[in-house]
């Protein structure tokens, strides 16, 4: 609970319901051992827009002064498991189709080098859809070692751009 549970969140509210919810569960499951426990706050869930993290300067860190600690403090660890439900926003254009593309320099820059040099498709477009930025931030964040699981559809599996992807993972 305090050390090795990480999350992530870039909306605030759900930001506040995540947080309010492990912390729930955490001290539910802690009362039936230890009926005297003091409540602790959840101090592993960072406000952020993951990719962003590892993109540029954390600029807020003058303002969520606790938030930029964790978002340093996660980046410096060795992450094994990354469990995650990433947003799908393949061929959206802005911000009014409820989720936009964003630009990630870095992360596109690796697809790029990896899933899309591994394609036989003539349109790696496809690849900068946040599902598959996600498995590639995840796959980088792990390194060689360690266990990814998405909640998803089969049916990236079978598509043609995703041809590159399944080569490499």
């Amino acid at each position: 609970y305090k050390n090795e549970i990480h999350a992530n969140e870039i909306v605030l509210l759900a930001y506040y319901i995540a947080s309010i919810n492990i912390e729930t569960v955490y001290h539910d499951q802690m009362k039936t051992v230890n009926p005297d426990l003091e409540y602790a706050p959840f101090e592993g869930i960072c406000l952020t827009d993951t990719f962003a993290m590892y993109e540029k300067d954390d600029l807020v860190r003058k303002v969520l002064i606790d938030n930029s600690e964790r978002r340093k403090r996660q980046k410096e660890l060795d992450i094994r498991v990354i469990i995650g439900n990433p947003p799908y926003s393949a061929g959206q254009k802005s911000a009014n189709d409820n989720n936009a593309n964003v630009s990630y320099p870095y992360l596109d820059k690796r697809i790029q080098e990896t899933y899309a040099a591994n394609s036989k498709a003539t349109s790696t477009k496809n690849l900068m859809d946040s599902y598959i930025r996600a498995i590639r931030w995840a796959t980088d964040r792990i390194k060689d070692c360690g266990v990814i699981g998405f909640v998803t559809n089969a049916g990236f599996i079978d598509s043609n751009s995703a041809d590159g992807l399944r080569k490499c993972l």
